[in-house]
């Protein structure tokens, strides 16, 4: 781990220390002794992990130095620069203390053989989403290790937690960051994958467990006025390939002078197409 402790040391900027937080999910394992749970608890960390990169795209993190604050101050800046210090010090950390586990136990880990189909599949997507947003190749290259123990996943995914807390509260960036997980929620659009997501995010992307929970309980339409035409909630097509997640929608006082779309369809002839 002498690279991600080199990161930490070296003058880098936050674009490099960011690429490299995100970088670093990809490199844990998961010793045999969490079993079943290995499923779950990676699946959190990929929330935790998809969470970063939703922060890091809503503040423009690899282009704007200023995350989308004009006024930010220079200890602002320096602030999140030592907080992603402190995410690459826990998988760090994490990695000494799996070295430290000698030849005589079992260190064998899990791989995605032991895993459900689904969550082989939503591990996959989340990994996808979060690597699209990553927008640089990875700079570290170091070698896997593992979690033998159910207290260091706490300790890593609390503590990573944690500091996200804190620079979405520096630089935060609400409504950008609600139309991405929106949009998280739509690309995994299978009413199972959105319960597993829903669940795993609990304490750990309150933000993605909430989309999750919208998608599956559907939406509400309140006094809605339409005139001429108009689309609001779901849509889609162009073309539509995969599964939908069925969902009962709520309409109250709902009055159209015209025509509109008002929640789901997938594919088929777009909506503003006559």
């Amino acid at each position: 781990m002498a690279e991600i402790f080199g990161i930490v040391a070296g003058a880098v900027g936050i674009p490099a220390a960011f690429t490299a937080c995100v970088d670093c999910f990809e490199y844990v394992q998961f010793g045999r002794h969490f079993g079943r749970d290995y499923q779950t608890d990676l699946l959190a960390l990929n929330c935790s992990r998809i969470r970063l990169t939703r922060w890091g795209q809503a503040v423009n993190i690899m282009t704007d130095p200023k995350m989308g604050m004009p006024d930010a101050t220079s200890e602002q800046i320096q602030t999140v620069k030592d907080t992603l210090y402190q995410i690459l010090v826990l998988f760090a950390d994490s990695a000494k203390i799996s070295q430290q586990y000698t030849t005589g136990e079992d260190l064998s880990v899990l791989s995605s053989d032991s895993m459900d189909p689904t969550f082989v599949a939503l591990n996959n997507k989340m990994r996808e989403l979060a690597i699209k947003r990553q927008k640089r190749s990875n700079i570290l290259k170091i070698t896997r290790w593992a979690l033998y123990r159910k207290s260091e996943f706490k300790n890593l995914i609390e503590g990573i937690s944690s500091l996200i807390d804190n620079i979405e509260k520096i630089f935060p960036a609400p409504q950008a960051q609600v139309t991405l997980v929106r949009q998280e929620a739509t690309e995994l659009h299978d009413q199972e994958a959105l319960e597993l997501v829903q669940s795993a995010a609990e304490g750990v992307d309150s933000l993605l467990q909430n989309a999750a929970k919208e998608a599956l309980s559907g939406h509400r339409y309140l006094n809605v006025s339409v005139k001429g035409k108009a689309l609001t909630g779901n849509a889609v097509s162009s073309d539509w390939h995969g599964k939908a997640v069925v969902t009962s929608h709520t309409y109250d006082g709902v009055v159209v002078d015209g025509k509109a779309l008002i929640g789901n369809k997938y594919g088929g002839k777009d909506f503003w197409d006559d």
